[in-house]
C-alpha cells in the first residue's frame, strides 16, 4: 500500500474482433505505461469498461496486468457492481494476492442513503480482508460519498484511499482536511482540470484516463506536480484537457479513446458492446486533432 501513490492510469481493456480480451495488446500497453514511468495501473474501472466484461474476461484482464507488472509497480483492481451482491462478485473475479488494492464505487442501479452505502463498503472491506479504494464519481455512479461517510470508514479503518473525479474542488479540499486526522489517509484528483490545483494542495496522486493514449505526458503532469512546477503544470493540464474535450466531441470518451490509441496501433478500436466503434469519418477527424495536439506519437509495435 505504501508505493500507491503518484500517478496511476486505469487502463483500457483491449479487445479482439470477436470481443474478448485481446491478451498480446494488453500485455503490450501495461508494458507501454511501465516504461513511461507510470505509478501505478488500475484494471477494471470505469475506462477499462468493466461494465461490458464477463467474469471470466476480468480474470484475464486481472492475470495478464499482474504478469506484465511482475510486481515493477502496483496493480490495482476495480470492484464496482451495481449492488453489493454485484461487487462481491467483481471481487470474487479479481481477488489475487498480488493486486495492491481494490478500488470501488457505490452501486449505481437505484438510490441508496449513507448508510446503506456504509454498508455496502463495510461487506466489502471485509470480505477483501483490506482496506478498500473508493472512487467518488457522482456523475457516473449517482451518488456522492459524504465527508461524514468517508470520516466514518476511514474511522473503522474500511478505507485506505479515494479517488475523486467529481471535479468539485470544495469537496477535494474537504478530503485533503481529512488527513490532518488520517495521516495515512491518500487523496487522488481524478479530475484532469483540477490537477494544477489540487496538486498545490497536496493531494497523494493523480488517476487520469488519458494517460492510456498520451503516458509519458501524464508521467511528466506528476513530475512537475512533485518539482512545484505550478506555471508549466497549469499550461500542460489545460493543453491535454482541450485535447480531451476534443476527441469527445467526435464519439464517446471511451471509443474515441480506443480510436486514437488504434491510430498509434497499440490496439484495436472495439468498445465493449453495445457502444459502437468510431465512425471512419470520426478516425479521420480524431487523427487530425492528434496530429494537431500531440504529433509524433510512437507506435508499440
Amino acid at each position: 500500500m505504501n508505493r500507491i501513490r503518484g500517478m496511476i492510469v486505469p487502463v483500457v481493456t483491449p479487445l479482439t474482433a470477436s470481443f474478448e480480451v485481446d491478451v498480446p495488446a494488453l500485455k503490450r500497453i501495461c508494458d507501454n505505461q511501465i516504461e513511461a514511468g507510470m505509478d501505478g495501473l488500475f484494471v477494471l474501472g470505469t475506462t477499462g469498461e468493466f461494465y461490458g466484461l464477463t467474469p471470466v474476461q476480468r480474470r484475464v484482464v486481472v492475470d495478464v496486468a499482474l504478469e506484465a507488472a511482475a510486481g515493477r509497480i502496483p496493480i490495482l483492481t476495480g470492484i464496482s457492481g451495481e449492488s453489493t451482491a454485484a461487487s462481491l462478485q467483481m471481487l470474487r473475479d479479481s481477488g489475487r494476492s498480488e493486486v495492491a488494492g481494490y478500488v470501488v464505487s457505490s452501486p449505481y442501479f437505484f438510490d441508496y442513503s449513507q448508510d446503506e452505502l456504509l454498508d455496502h463498503f463495510r461487506a466489502l472491506c471485509e470480505a477483501a480482508g483490506r482496506p478498500l479504494i473508493l472512487y467518488n464519481y457522482p456523475h457516473r455512479y449517482r451518488h456522492l460519498l459524504e465527508i461524514a461517510t468517508v470520516e466514518k470508514l476511514l474511522e473503522e479503518q474500511n478505507t485506505f484511499a479515494i479517488k475523486d473525479t467529481s471535479g468539485d474542488f470544495g469537496y477535494m479540499l474537504r478530503l485533503l482536511e481529512l488527513r490532518k486526522s488520517f495521516p495515512d489517509f491518500r487523496v487522488f484528483e481524478g479530475a484532469l482540470p483540477n490537477l494544477a490545483r489540487s496538486g498545490r494542495e497536496g493531494v497523494d496522486g493523480a488517476v487520469q484516463a488519458i494517460g492510456n493514449l498520451l503516458p509519458h505526458e501524464c508521467v511528466a503532469l506528476w513530475n512537475r506536480v512533485e518539482a512545484g512546477d505550478w506555471d508549466h503544470l497549469e499550461k500542460d493540464v489545460a493543453h491535454a484537457w482541450a485535447f480531451h474535450r476534443e476527441i469527445e466531441t467526435v464519439a464517446p470518451f471511451i471509443a474515441a479513446l480506443k480510436a486514437c490509441m488504434a491510430l498509434r496501433g497499440w490496439c484495436r478500436a472495439t468498445p465493449t458492446r453495445p457502444t459502437r466503434p468510431v465512425s471512419q469519418e470520426g478516425v479521420l477527424r480524431l487523427s487530425a486533432l492528434m496530429d494537431q495536439s500531440y504529433p509524433g506519437g510512437a507506435s508499440l509495435g
